[in-house]
């Protein structure tokens, strides 16, 4: 099977490129406007760099997240919620005491 798409060649060439994304965003500088995405053909190495830093600050974000819910669901199960309780009340509730 014939890839024409450099990056779809990556992507076969590879199983740790699989995931390899058709355009990078970058991290908001205070003094500019929002970037547009690039596409990942055009990027440069500087530019899959800041490409790194915007992923790693995303999924950061996602496991701070991730935590606070688990803390969240923990916090109201502690309080005696069960499954169809509200979270919130319940975990209010629970720290009150």
């Amino acid at each position: 099977m014939l890839f024409p798409n450099p990056i779809a060649r990556l992507r076969k060439a590879h199983y740790a490129l699989e995931d390899l994304p058709d355009a990078v965003t970058f991290p908001k500088h205070p003094a500019r406007e929002s970037d547009d995405p690039l596409p990942l053909e055009d990027a440069t190495v500087d530019d899959i760099a800041f490409a790194i830093v915007a992923a790693d600050q995303e999924s950061i974000a996602a496991s701070n997240r991730a935590s606070a819910l688990k803390r969240l669901y923990k916090m109201a199960r502690e309080a005696g919620a069960i499954g169809i309780d509200p979270a919130v009340k319940s975990a209010l509730k629970g720290s009150a005491n």
